[in-house]
């Protein structure tokens, strides 16, 4: 079985490194990326799974990479864990309800249930 192919943005150094850490400790292959553009650009050179995202990021954040991600790849919809320090508006939810959010700071077990939910969805 191939591992998990899990791409984390995350504009907060220190944060994307652990949450990589801790996702690789789980077996997943990790791919990281600082901003919204890094992360399309890193959708486009390798396979990915799931994405684990910082919504508030410059230039470009979470809502603006899932847009483009799932223009470009359509089975990503339902595949994001968002992530952030205040809770998203309602628009946003309605409009990203396939999705999941995570309010910062969260328990890095809290959001490995989440990858590895979104995982088994996929083996099936």
């Amino acid at each position: 079985v191939a591992a998990l192919a899990v791409l984390v943005v995350e504009d907060d150094a220190v944060l994307r490194r652990a949450v990589c850490r801790n996702l690789h400790r789980y077996g997943c292959r990790v791919t990281s990326a600082a901003d919204g553009a890094e992360g399309l650009e890193a959708l486009r050179q390798a396979r990915i799974d799931v994405i684990v995202s910082d919504v508030q990021m410059s230039p470009r954040g979470g809502l603006w990479l899932y847009s483009e991600a799932t223009a470009l790849r359509p089975d990503l919809v339902g595949q994001f864990v968002f992530c952030s320090s205040e809770p998203l508006p309602k628009i946003a939810i309605g409009q990203h309800h396939a999705e999941r959010f995570l309010l910062k700071p969260y328990a890095m077990s809290t959001l490995w249930e989440h990858v590895a939910e979104l995982g088994f969805q996929l083996a099936r």
